[in-house]
């Protein structure tokens, strides 16, 4: 079996690292040999004895081509400087873009900014316990004290402010909530226990290291609401790390429980380090959790060739292919993001390779798996952009990798809501400022259109919607599409939000929601729903010089020949809903003149009723390509 081209697949590769740290100046006062070992203390001086400090400490000497031993590599250190010895790693490990978590604040670290001197593309991903830290340790500008109200506040404040303001853009949230106080979150914990932990946590004093379990919790809730509104990835610790950790606790089947629940089914869920030793576990989670995914950095390079090998094969006992993903966990030192690059390309081409050989997968098969697993997952699931980076052009993650939701030659996104009385409603934004501001900001939007009824543009009398007051209008991009019959331009349904994570009140999407929790938690039922659209198609005619709208035909129920006379329109409409994801059960002639029902699958009817919007979207417009009127009003 000729595997060259597979080995030259993943030697060429550009590689996308989903979670790193920041690199420290070479007069920071973190030992070196933690670039090798989570050891600390005592433990540390073992850990040259280790199987991976050794093979990791010859690939530097080779890299550096300096003696031998730690102090070697220490004194091509210093001798270099630190500028050099980052070109040099970054240079050999190729990787095109890093995603750093800065809330693990290292002794003289440098800022995420310096780092884009080495790397094309330098994105951020907030440590959400962190920021609430950094929070509490500040003191209130009236002097009163923090409250859970405040605190949650604040934390909204920060995050929207840093998503606005930042440096680096925000590609995620993190948790560490297996350090604190474990993974089995309570997704029932209340609002009384929270305040008490937030009371408890400022008794400690400052600075604030919140360890609290509820409060530990209600910020991991709160925060997976915001990643999930703002469709932002939240990664999560998983196994193994240093020994602050009760890796009892770090278990990720302990999220079982967020992961059964529907409020946080449109969440995406990074679990971290391969959940080593649980990477069975995680297999098992990933391939039965649509919103789970795994990245398998810091397994590798930190465990012996056979451990990391063995790792990524447990991943992908179960795992889907798209679902896992590169990472170095780099920190403090350049030179652990080379050897989290080197081993990964070795491992990867490894495991594919006996994949291969197993029967599992064909050379093709396993070349386009190389490039998912250490780019191109990460490039879709991150919604990264390499368009504006500074990579080569024969590189081979051009555009063609990008999401369709990056793609140029877009002009518009429609935001489309439903008022009151049923009309569909839109704002159109140019596609640059929805990706830029819009798609996690939403657009503000006067209560007046809520009232408005289906006879005028203006609020019905008594409706006490007018002019004053604005809600946001929120774009759910989980509902985006490219619209078929205008392809350069997509649609969106939107929420109305009073502020982040918070609906107003006549929010159609959050009324329908409301009912379905309701329907779960009073009576366990979960409902789906499929409908029935009949609609009328109208054409155009001139009597007395005056313009009506007169039926498309006048076939009875059912009829051949009126499904022949409007199977081009139909055709149409079937093709476009099937592009955007919508399934049709069936199409036929009404009872009424020029009317006809098309029928669509039934799914969970939140999502049937989005469906629903998107179908009489589809209607209309293509009923108006060909000339004809289309109108769902009753006969």
């Amino acid at each position: 079996m000729d595997l060259s081209e597979l080995r030259k697949a993943v030697e060429e590769v550009e590689l996308v690292d989903g979670h790193a740290h920041n690199i420290v100046s070479l007069q920071s006062n973190l030992p070196f040999i933690h670039s090798f070992s989570e050891a600390h203390g005592d433990a540390l001086a073992s850990s040259q004895h280790s199987l991976s400090f050794k093979r990791n400490l010859r690939d530097l000497a080779e890299l550096y081509g300096c003696e031998l031993s730690l102090q070697g590599v220490e004194e091509h250190r210093k001798v270099s400087g630190l500028e050099l010895s980052c070109s040099t790693c970054f240079k050999a490990a190729r990787i095109s873009a890093i995603l750093m978590d800065d809330g693990l604040e290292l002794d003289k670290m440098y800022d995420i900014e310096w780092h884009k001197s080495f790397i094309p593309l330098v994105g951020r991903i907030l440590r959400i316990e962190r920021v609430a830290e950094k929070i509490l340790d500040q003191d209130l500008p009236d002097g009163s004290c923090w409250t859970l109200d405040s605190l949650t506040e604040a934390f909204l404040s920060k995050f929207l402010s840093d998503t606005l303001t930042a440096a680096a853009e925000i590609y995620g949230l993190k948790s560490i909530a297996a350090y604190r106080s474990g993974l089995e979150i309570n997704t029932n914990v209340t609002e009384k226990d929270a305040e008490e932990g937030l009371r408890q946590v400022l008794l400690s004093g400052k600075p604030i290291r919140i360890a609290n379990k509820n409060l530990i919790d209600y910020i991991f809730l709160q925060s997976l609401e915001v990643a999930q509104s703002y469709d932002l990835p939240m990664q999560i610790h998983t196994g193994f790390r240093d020994k602050d950790l009760d890796m009892r606790l770090a278990n990720p089947l302990h999220l079982r429980s967020i992961f059964e629940d529907k409020k946080y089914s449109k969440s995406r869920i990074v679990l971290l380090h391969a959940s080593y030793p649980f990477s069975k576990e995680a297999s098992y989670l990933a391939s039965v959790y649509p919103q789970v995914y795994l990245d398998f950095g810091l397994a590798i390079p930190k465990l012996s060739v056979h451990g990391m090998i063995s790792s990524l094969k447990d991943i992908l006992e179960l795992a889907p292919i798209n679902k896992v993903m590169f990472s170095t966990d780099g920190y403090a030192f350049p030179e652990s993001f080379y050897l989290g690059a080197k081993k990964s390309r070795e491992v990867v081409f490894s495991v594919l390779r006996d994949s291969c050989l197993d029967g599992d997968l064909t050379v093709t098969e396993a070349v386009e798996a190389s490039k998912d697993i250490l780019a191109r997952n990460s490039i879709h699931f991150y919604k990264i952009n390499l368009a504006n980076s500074n990579i080569n052009s024969d590189n081979n993650l051009q555009l063609n990798v990008i999401d369709d939701d990056l793609e140029t030659d877009v002009s518009f996104v429609r935001i489309i809501w439903v008022d009151n009385s049923g009309q569909h409603r839109c704002r159109a934004v140019p596609r640059k400022r929805f990706n830029d501001v819009v798609s996690k900001n939403g657009v503000g939007l006067a209560f007046a259109p809520m009232g408005m009824s289906s006879l005028i543009d203006g609020p019905a009398a008594g409706s006490g919607l007018g002019a004053v007051g604005e809600t946001r209008l929120t774009p759910d991009l989980s509902t985006k599409r490219r619209i078929p019959w205008s392809k350069e331009d997509e649609m969106v349904l939107g929420d109305l939000n009073v502020k982040p994570c918070q609906a107003w009140e006549y929010c159609p999407r959050e009324a329908l929601r409301r009912v379905s929790k309701i329907l779960k938690d009073e009576f366990d039922l979960v409902v789906n729903a499929g409908f029935e659209n009949e609609f009328f198609l109208l054409k155009s005619m001139t009597r007395e010089g005056k313009e009506e709208w007169i039926p498309f035909d006048s076939s009875p129920y059912c009829s051949a020949s009126a499904f022949d006379a409007a199977s081009p329109i139909l055709r149409e409409v079937a093709s476009a809903l099937h592009s955007i994801g919508i399934p049709v059960e069936q199409l036929h002639a009404e009872s009424g003149k020029g009317q006809f029902e098309l029928v669509l699958g039934h799914t969970i009817y939140t999502k049937a009723a989005d469906n629903l919007v998107y179908t009489r979207e589809t209607v209309r417009a293509i009923a108006r390509k060909h000339g004809l009127l289309a109108t769902f009003v009753p006969k």
